[in-house]
């Protein structure tokens, strides 16, 4: 066995410094509130006094992050670098937050409850061109939509699930030119961002330049993603979230969070935004620029201050719908004026919700409903042209008028139900066509439908249940009605004057009406389906009928008073004839009026005056 034995001399070796463990040290700078701490800290350094001279030089720092101070009372936060690697691919920033529960002014690691990447990301900016459906606002029949996005799965084309803004040009989309640039931060992006230009080559000479620009978009470049859903259950929670720029999933906010939850640097949830059933007095994220799936506020007693977005800086796009809800506190829109929704928007139950409007919603695809607002005075809708889908006006008590829009077509229905104080229709001087239809329902103060005298066509027309209305007809351009019209149990309706350009339509229904005693307004109508004569107790004949040819189905019930038919220029019933119930009309008028035009089955005559001879 051999051994190997090394031998030194001992006068080389200080043995103090070979077992000396050299004292850590900290040093503090003032951070101001910025990008690094929102409310401001301390940027500390750490590591080993390596040279023992008392002092942290810079080369024996191993350690560095921000101490931050926060808005909530013994909330804590720590923000540090985060390298390349696992948790983020591109590095970026750890956020650690919790209670200073020893009251040290120290956030220790035993005190962290929540801890949050946010990583950087570098994706490229990628567009698409595609064509506008047809005869969608303003365009007609060519249009042409052009999306920029991130490339965030490297694929190089824009995916629907990238998409973070939208330009709609009224041209085909084979004409469309793009082009990309660096934009600094500014309005549109509270970060530096691509703006992409829009236009056509409008010279043909080949190139595409300044003065063809037709509009810019921004795609917002995001400093630190947060990577999935996120849920805001307390104040720890809220402060970890402090420094992220964009939530790669949903955001909720739920009741056991913090009275106050201010954002500054949020700009995009690539998911839903739901601040729900919270004890929030304010909220504040100035920097959002999209949600990715519906924007819900619902259900905030104590809710007054509400701020998303920039105002008429930049639009908030929301690929969903809006929703404000139960949010008795909340005086102003002014707060959400930015919002930009892709389908709904829904105002309901905000007792004392009155101000402010959306600045940037021209034409929306969807519905927009505004019910049980108590103060509201006037509709929210300032710019509004174009409705994709119908307008629910519902149980807004302060509305006296439908004031508040520039609306000239609504696709779906306009409902107006239950505003106790509307007085007239007066405020959509503009509306020329309504494609569902005009329901006017339970209005208690109601006495006019005059202020909608561009309106041509509609689908329905119908006014129930309004008592104080007394003259429904007053739409002088009005000429296509496709589907019918309803007048039933209006208690002082007296004129339906004003229809006059109506020549034919699907339905014709008047009843229930008791002061109502002509038919003044349908005297050039022609054609219907089925006409319905119900209970109408001041009526004595229909002779203001006086150019009706040919009716499907008829149906002249129950008209107390009703003396005479007098539909002279009717030539044809051709599937059901029913004349029942009306105690004063002459049996025999009906049965002669049966004979001369029921081309159906057998017509049902009974219940109607059979001692009194006709002339």
């Amino acid at each position: 066995m051999t051994m190997l034995v090394l031998v030194t001399g001992c006068d080389g070796i200080e043995l103090e410094r070979l077992v000396r463990q050299h004292p850590p040290l900290t040093r503090l700078e003032p951070e101001p509130a910025g990008t690094n701490c929102v409310h401001g800290g301390h940027f500390v350094r750490t590591g080993l006094d390596l040279n023992d001279n008392g002092v942290l030089d810079d080369g024996e720092v191993t350690v560095t992050q921000y101490a931050c101070v926060t808005a909530i009372p013994g909330v804590l936060m720590r923000v540090q670098d985060e390298p390349p690697g696992e948790n983020c691919t591109e590095g970026g920033r750890v956020y650690r937050a919790g209670q200073d529960a020893n009251g040290n002014d120290e956030l220790e690691d035993s005190e962290v409850s929540r801890q949050v990447y946010g990583c950087a990301s570098s994706a490229a900016v990628v567009t698409r061109v595609r064509p506008r459906e047809p005869l969608l606002f303003p365009c007609g029949e060519n249009g042409a939509v052009v999306e920029a996005g991130q490339d965030q799965d490297g694929n190089g084309v824009l995916d629907d699930s990238e998409v973070r803004t939208t330009s709609n040009l009224c041209v085909l989309p084979s004409e469309v030119r793009l082009r990309q640039s660096p934009a600094p931060a500014g309005a549109a992006c509270p970060t530096p961002s691509t703006q992409v230009d829009v236009g056509t080559d409008a010279d043909a000479d080949g190139l595409f330049e300044d003065e063809e620009v037709m509009s810019s978009m921004f795609v917002c470049q995001p400093l630190h993603t947060l990577d999935g859903n996120y849920r805001v259950r307390n104040a720890v929670d809220l402060v970890a979230l402090e420094g992220i720029s964009r939530v790669r999933g949903a955001l909720y906010f739920d009741a056991g969070a913090a009275t106050e939850a201010v954002l500054p640097d949020l700009m995009m949830v690539e998911g839903a935004l739901e601040i729900v059933d919270t004890s929030l007095e304010r909220v504040e994220m100035p920097s959002l620029r999209l949600v990715g799936g519906p924007l819900t506020v619902a259900r905030n007693p104590a809710l007054t201050t509400l701020t998303l977005g920039s105002g008429s800086r930049a639009p908030l796009w929301v690929w969903g719908d809006f929703s404000l809800i139960s949010n008795p506190w909340l005086p102003t829109l002014a707060g959400v004026s930015a919002v930009l929704p892709g389908n709904n928007i829904v105002l309901r139950d905000n007792d004392a919700l009155e101000g402010g409007y959306f600045t940037f919603t021209s034409a929306l695809l969807g519905s927009i409903t505004l019910e049980d607002n108590a103060k509201l005075s006037t509709l929210p809708f300032r710019h509004l042209e174009w409705l994709g889908g119908s307008l629910n006006i519902i149980g807004n008590s302060s509305l006296s008028t439908l004031t508040g829009t520039v609306l000239q077509k609504v696709v779906g229905d306009l409902v107006v139900t239950d505003n106790e104080n509307l007085t007239a229709l007066s405020g959509m001087p503009a509306l020329t066509s309504i494609g569902g239809g005009l329901r006017v329902r339970d209005n208690a103060n109601l006495r006019s439908v005059e202020g909608m005298n561009e309106l041509t066509q509609v689908g329905t027309l119908e006014f129930d249940r309004n008592p104080a209305l007394e003259a429904a007809g007053e739409f002088p351009k009005l000429a296509r009605v496709t589907s019918g019209m309803r007048f039933n149990a209006n208690a002082v309706l007296k004129d339906l004057w004003g229809l006059q350009k109506v020549q034919n339509s699907g339905f014709l229904f008047i009843g229930n009406n008791p002061q109502l005693s002509r038919l003044m307004g349908f005297d050039r109508l022609l054609s219907l389906q089925v006409l319905t004569v119900e209970n109408n107790a001041s009526l004595t004949d229909l002779s203001d009928l006086a150019l009706l040819q040919s009716v499907e189905e008829l149906f002249v019930l129950s008209n107390e008073n009703l003396l005479r038919l007098d539909l002279n220029a009717l030539e044809s019933v051709t599937r059901l004839f029913t004349v029942t119930e009306n105690p004063r009309l002459p049996t025999c008028l009906a049965v002669s009026l049966a004979a001369r035009v029921n081309t159906g089955g057998a017509p049902e005559i009974r219940g109607n005056d059979s001692s009194s001879p006709c002339d």
